[in-house]
């Protein structure tokens, strides 16, 4: 035998061969060959390593948070409370206030803080792909005395938006202890600025006056929420607009003062690439409860596949192209110049139709009284004041076919708000109709209300 060839073999396999082989008379001559071998191979040297010798481990490599850039946040914003009935708008009754909790609770959205939002908008961290978050605005004491025992009982955390002038001062202005407290149950405290006045409003001030102005609502509004509550850790440098009122230089100089958002009342869902300086809140009405049901509603979640595919076309076996069961107009995914359009939805087609099953709901809205038509088969609802969103979604649930379950079906436009500035008989492409004329225009960023 060669002596390379018992360096292929494992010292536990030779072990093993002899002792199969030591059982037999003939194998001796074979044993005694794998033992001359075996005293014959060059015993290596063993060296002892000093630990110094030990190179050190690789450093970890920094890994990339996952963020989820098509995740949406519905942010709601209230105002004050009362536990009992209001004609004001921005004070909503506290039972409706918890029955909005526990809806979005059984909607099974999660709810987020400040924190968690601003590093999902700043890629450090990830959020859930469908979420709300919950802010406050002013500093009224129901914020403390009613609003907190909801949030404490749902768990949900929170943001509440001061501002200086309306803190400790006596009457509905929450105390500092009370502002604490919020802090030590999951409130984050923000800025609202000193004086809560329209800060587009330049009252005759020359450029260098009004700039030192809005730096003083800006800055002196966060050092002093720093100065009272920072030590509760709860202080974030976001900032709420009073009214929801704002220009190019205030978004400019809230940049350079370093507030890592600011906050408007143009209800929209926010997504990961908004301009931080501009994000949309839903303010919820008391009086009406508008605006919650768009803020938690996200489309696809409530929207059945049997409700897709009765708005998609199918192909025959021929291969020719049969159209949907039901249509809508403005079309799903168009562009329409009219902030008064008409919404149609043909349901025709569909046997057996339950006509006293149908709800609509609208983007801004919510629920809708609409209408149906026996003999056309068309449900409709006319917008009846001009649409303030880009985006605007629909979605109407029904029965059919004698089943007892709905079917839900849902699209969304966007809006040209351009249109406005046009003549009355102008159109845009994708309009379903004429805009109406004589209408007055708002700003873009002008509020829904006094908040």
């Amino acid at each position: 035998m060669k002596r390379g060839l018992f360096r292929s073999f494992s010292l536990p396999a030779i072990l093993a061969l002899s002792v199969i082989l030591s059982g037999c008379e003939k194998a001796a001559p074979v044993l005694n060959s794998l033992k001359e071998a075996l005293d014959r191979e060059p015993v290596e040297e063993v060296v002892a390593i000093s630990p110094e010798d030990i190179p050190p481990p690789p450093e970890p490599v920094a890994m990339e948070p996952i963020v989820n850039k098509e995740a949406r946040v519905g942010i709601l914003g209230y105002h004050d409370f009362t536990e009992g009935e209001s004609n004001n708008d921005m004070i909503l009754n506290i039972e409706d206030f918890r029955r909005q909790m526990q809806a979005i609770k059984d909607a099974d959205l999660p709810v987020i803080s400040m924190r968690q939002f601003l590093d999902w908008k700043q890629g450090k961290a990830d959020i859930p792909a469908e979420c709300v978050m919950i802010t406050i605005d002013d500093g009224w004491k129901a914020t403390h005395t009613l609003a907190l025992d909801v949030f404490k009982e749902f768990g949900y955390p929170f943001t509440v938006f001061l501002y200086k002038n309306y803190i400790g001062v006596g009457g509905r202005s929450m105390t500092h202890d009370e502002i604490r407290e919020l802090a030590a149950n999951g409130g984050t405290i923000s800025s609202h600025s000193l004086s809560h006045r329209n800060m587009s409003s330049r009252g005759g001030r020359s450029n260098e006056a009004y700039d030192k102005w809005i730096l003083e609502e800006l800055e002196e509004s966060h050092r002093f929420l720093v100065e009272n509550f920072g030590d509760t850790g709860a202080v974030i440098k976001t900032f709420a607009y009073p009214y929801g009122i704002y220009n190019d230089r205030v978004i400019e100089l809230a940049k350079e003062v370093g507030y890592e958002a600011c906050f408007t009342v143009n209800g929209k869902k926010t997504v990961w690439d908004v301009e931080d300086m501009e994000i949309g809140r839903y303010i919820v009405h008391g009086t009406t409860l508008a605006n919650f049901e768009p803020a938690i509603n996200f489309g696809g979640g409530k929207v059945t596949s049997s409700g897709r595919k009765l708005m998609t076309a199918t192909k025959t076996e021929e291969g020719e192209t049969e159209a949907p069961l039901v249509t809508v107009k403005p079309l799903d995914g168009s562009v329409i110049g009219n902030r008064l359009p008409l919404i149609e939805v043909d349901l025709s087609q569909l046997t057996a139709l339950d006509v006293e099953s149908i709800t609509m709901r609208v983007s801004g809205f919510g629920k809708v009284p609409h209408r149906y038509d026996a003999a056309t088969g068309f449900v409709t609802y006319q917008i009846p004041q001009r649409l303030r969103l880009e985006q605007c979604g629909v979605q109407v649930s029904f029965k059919h076919d004698g089943n007892d379950e709905y079917e839900t079906i849902g699209w969304g436009f966007q809006v040209k708000r351009i249109a406005d500035y046009l003549s009355s008989d102008a159109t845009l492409p994708g309009s379903n109709e004429a805009l109406p004329p004589g209408e007055e225009t708002q700003p873009e960023n002008s509020p829904t209300a006094s908040l």
